[in-house]
């Protein structure tokens, strides 16, 4: 698993996190991304949920393999433990997805009707297939998970309609791929906003020993397929 950086794993599965148990976060509507001096924020409740979520996918994937280590030591060369890298590769994704949502006008982006239905049933999935503790731990009520779908829709249509102007355009071409063309415009719209992270709320981020909890494997932890929240976005 030796990458230059972490990719999140943000996909449109949901995840059964049966072995998940706690109480929800603590400061779970304080701002931990703070957006133009008040303006707006990221809270602390959706990023522990999608924090959770990535790590319940990181431990079904690599657990039998790294087991609990994986969290601890630096897994890529980065001169971070795993569990900082992620959280530094969270903030700037949440950020990412901010400012894309942000533009998606300016790219004629809009959720349709069946886009809404997606994330409606992803969401009604999602909360139905996980256990009361485990949506308690994650803080997944309807809104965060609605919200955690709808940047998933938002994203992968930006990306797309991005991909599409960039080699109509010439801009994408053998020089320059897509990845490298809209991390360049996503970057320079991030320039535009001031984002103050409060480091004191990022340590309440915490991963959750699930490795140990299910006896050395993953393999209670499943993924299902949903009705995907993008599936169409990439048409």
């Amino acid at each position: 698993m030796k990458t230059k950086k972490v990719l999140l794993l943000i996909t449109s599965l949901v995840l059964v996190m049966a072995v998940l148990t706690g109480c929800k976060i603590k400061n779970y509507d304080k701002a931990l991304i703070d957006i133009n001096n008040g303006e707006d924020k990221i809270t602390l409740g959706y990023a522990n949920f999608v924090f959770k979520y990535n790590q319940a996918k990181y431990d079904i994937n690599y657990g039998e393999t790294y087991g609990a280590s994986l969290w601890t030591e630096d897994m890529t060369g980065s001169g971070q433990t795993f569990t900082d890298e992620m959280k530094d590769n969270l903030v700037d994704t949440m950020e990412q997805q901010y400012v894309m949502r942000k533009h998606a006008d300016e790219y004629g982006v809009k959720l349709t009707d069946e886009d809404n239905k997606k994330i409606d049933d992803a969401t009604q999935k999602f909360l139905k297939d996980n256990t009361a503790s485990a949506l308690n731990a994650l803080g997944a009520d309807e809104s965060v998970v609605k919200e955690f779908f709808t940047n998933l829709t938002y994203v992968a249509k930006m990306q797309q309609a991005m991909t599409d102007k960039g080699k109509a355009e010439g801009a994408i071409n053998d020089s320059t791929t897509s990845s490298t063309y809209i991390n360049n415009l996503v970057e320079g719209w991030k320039s535009a906003y001031t984002f103050k992270v409060d480091d004191d709320l990022l340590k309440e981020l915490k991963v959750d020993d699930l490795f140990s909890q299910v006896g050395g494997s993953s393999s209670n932890s499943t993924t299902t397929n949903s009705s995907s929240a993008t599936k169409s976005a990439s048409k």
